[in-house]
């Protein structure tokens, strides 16, 4: 073969080699960067999925003896406690680290929403229960608990496309406000015969929401680690949250309703 037929055998290899490198690249790069954006999406499931029943109650709510059920909640509220400067501050500084990411869905820090720490989820009672559950709540014997916050976590909470992400209570607050939360469950029917229908040990541990994002167009998992970088797991406060009354809202609009009629 003369020199001039070798070079055209060798660019004609070289010519289907590329094009078979091109046509690898074609059929791969899909799932790669469908690995790729899956890795980014939050892999954590809420206990109570998928919340049908609002935040905390994995079941729809449904009518009971002709009556309507519905969810109610006790919290822990800044407003209402002064919690440390530095713990609202790193949340403010979270809040603007997850901005960095893409657009928010909603944010705790803005909108003049309060930042909370639910202490129970109340899930599908009447009126009637409810108002016992305000009552009882009010007029408990409570002692302060000092609590101390960990990490930012992801959640999945319901169907769709929300995650939320939550600021974790550390491992011993989660083991002492547990204990305190059932020995309340209990007190609550041994006083007014009002069951707990979810106790919270099936509930998410105890948190405070940052805020939610929609995970098909936002880095989720990039964004707890930045925000856990910035903030290190344990030092989101100096000083102990201090937790004494949590309070029921809905609960106590209808007992004032109540009071009022």
């Amino acid at each position: 073969m003369s020199c001039c037929g070798r070079l055209r055998l060798q660019n004609f290899l070289l010519l289907i080699l590329l094009i078979f490198f091109v046509v690898l690249f074609l059929l791969f790069k899909r799932p790669f960067s469908n690995v790729f954006r899956r890795s980014e999406k939050c892999l954590v499931y809420s206990p109570a999925f998928p919340s049908e029943g609002g935040p905390g109650c994995s079941q729809r709510c449904e009518t009971r003896e002709g009556k309507s059920t519905r969810r109610y909640g006790a919290a822990f509220r800044n407003k209402f406690h002064s919690w440390p400067s530095e713990l609202i501050e790193n949340m403010e500084l979270a809040a603007s680290i997850l901005k960095q990411f893409g657009q928010p869905q909603r944010l705790d820090t803005e909108g003049g929403r309060d930042l909370h720490v639910t202490f129970d989820y109340y899930c599908c009672y009447t009126k009637k229960e409810a108002v016992k559950i305000g009552k009882f709540l009010n007029n408990y014997s409570w002692k302060a608990h000092e609590i101390w916050f960990d990490k930012i976590e992801c959640a999945i909470h319901g169907y769709g496309d929300a995650v939320s992400l939550v600021l974790m209570a550390d491992k011993k607050s989660q083991q002492e406000l547990t204990r305190w939360a059932l020995k309340n469950e209990r007190d609550l029917e041994l006083t007014t015969g009002v069951r707990k229908h979810i106790p919270h040990t099936s509930l998410q541990d105890f948190h405070m929401t940052l805020g939610t994002v929609n995970q098909s167009d936002f880095p989720v998992q990039s964004a707890v680690e930045e925000i856990n970088k910035v903030i290190p797991p344990g030092t989101w406060h100096k000083t102990p949250v201090i937790f004494n009354r949590p309070t029921c809202d809905k609960c106590d609009k209808l007992i004032n309703a109540k009071s009022l009629g």
